[in-house]
């Protein structure tokens, strides 16, 4: 059970991070902004600030083939980024390792100032995206159905 709401948590503080609109309106983010502490905020805003020069920075260092093959849209998302991983350079690779640790380092760090109170409107939230029907599909219309996985969520254990 603690696993599961770690899980969850670290979801939602993933969302946050990653500045992707989950929420039907922004008045639900800033419910949960107006949770946080100045402290909280400021730390998630320096963090999302960090990640969008780390993001140009490896987006900067795509090849031209490396962008066709994001594009693609015939494929699942777990074969993109399995075709993606075995055309990545040293540089790349590099960069993306220290923005996983990097990343790791923020959601402790985040979690370690959560109080209980503020835990528990997180999970509530959480859950609350959870349940949403149209969870998961994209804007031009879902993928083929050649999913490797089955469309079943499997964590990268790393190699």
């Amino acid at each position: 059970m603690k696993l599961k709401t770690i899980m969850l948590s670290l979801s939602f503080l993933s969302l946050m991070l990653f500045n992707t609109t989950v929420f039907a309106q922004d008045s639900s983010f800033s419910l949960i902004q107006k949770e946080l502490t100045q402290q909280q905020r400021d730390l998630l805003q320096k963090e999302k600030e960090v990640m969008k020069i780390n993001r140009e920075a490896f987006k900067a260092s795509l090849t031209k083939e490396q962008f066709v093959l994001l594009r693609n849209k015939t494929i699942s998302k777990y074969e993109i980024r399995k075709r993606l991983v075995a055309t990545f350079s040293r540089n790349q690779k590099s960069m993306v390792k220290n923005q996983q640790v990097s990343l790791r380092k923020t959601r402790d760090n985040f979690r370690k100032t959560l109080t209980g109170e503020q835990r528990k409107m997180l999970k509530e939230r959480i859950d609350k995206i959870q349940k949403n029907k149209d969870r998961g599909e994209l804007k031009d219309g879902p993928r083929n159905n050649n999913n490797a996985n089955d469309g079943k969520k499997r964590r990268n254990k790393g190699k």
